[in-house]
């Protein structure tokens, strides 16, 4: 999977110790077996790509199943090939059930923004039940932050995914919050962060997600640190630095709508002026 060694480069995010699962992601070949069950994660990519074969060190497939293609308005045929080596997991237990998260990152082989990075969501018994997925690639490069789960308690939990790409001087990240519930998953919303190097000028976005605990029950907080810094270069002006700031967001339950809302639109307003220095 092409966001296993890449993303370890990218240490954009920390998660708050005091609230965090005790879960972490692990890397899985396809053939390697569920434990505790006679299904392997070949077996369960197959339900996406129906295709899939084995293909030097790697599977790969043309087709995406119908169902899930129209639910997230991708294409069907994709004719450059859809490819995976492994997958990224996260197993633990919620209202006395184990629970297992796959995330299928089928880009392995055209590295297109596009591709398909499947976030799915098991229950464990004889075997592996599916009982919700969504598709989190949302750019070239697709995995588990780390830690990869927050407990909100109550039975709560968010799964933490994180889409990056970077060239020379830019990188950039999606950060995607999902929540798991009884009956699948739920998108909570995704953020936007955006790290650049200038001449003479290094700007940078870090995320933190983190538990806020000050309510009448914990909520989701996420806190971008952005911070400019002069890099000694030779260039034809000297830039000045911009003041250190934090732009952040808190998601609380919102009883009527069963929704975990943002207080602020800030990071709405972070990602529309990221989007104007690209």
């Amino acid at each position: 999977m092409r966001a296993f060694f890449a993303l370890a480069a990218l240490a954009f995010m920390t998660l708050a110790p005091s609230f965090a699962s005790a879960a972490e992601s692990r890397l899985e070949s396809l053939d390697t077996p569920v434990a505790g069950t006679d299904k392997t994660y070949l077996d369960l990519a197959l339900t996406f790509v129906p295709d899939l074969a084995a293909d030097g060190m790697s599977w790969k497939g043309s087709a995406l199943d119908a169902d899930f293609a129209e639910r997230f308005d991708l294409d069907e045929d994709w004719p450059d090939g859809l490819a995976i080596s492994g997958v990224e997991t996260v197993s633990f237990e919620r209202a006395g059930r184990k629970e297992l998260a796959v995330l299928f990152d089928f880009g392995l082989s055209n590295d297109m923004p596009e591709a398909p990075a499947i976030l799915a969501l098991y229950v464990v018994e004889k075997e592996p039940r599916l009982v919700g997925s969504l598709n989190v690639g949302l750019d070239r490069e697709t995995g588990f932050a780390e830690p990869p789960l927050l407990d909100l308690g109550g039975g709560a939990n968010v799964l933490i995914t994180r889409s990056s790409h970077w060239n020379s001087n830019q990188s950039y990240l999606i950060t995607s919050l999902t929540l798991v519930t009884e009956d699948g998953l739920e998108p909570i919303d995704t953020v936007l962060t955006f790290s650049e190097r200038l001449c003479g000028l290094s700007r940078t976005q870090e995320p933190t997600i983190s538990v806020d605990s000050s309510g009448t029950r914990p909520a989701l907080r996420v806190a971008v640190d952005i911070r400019e810094e002069k890099v000694e270069e030779g260039c034809d002006t000297e830039p000045t630095p911009g003041p250190a700031r934090i732009v952040a967001a808190t998601y609380r339950l919102n009883d009527k709508t069963g929704r975990y809302e943002p207080d602020t639109d800030a990071l709405d307003a972070l990602a529309r002026e990221n989007m104007e220095r690209f």
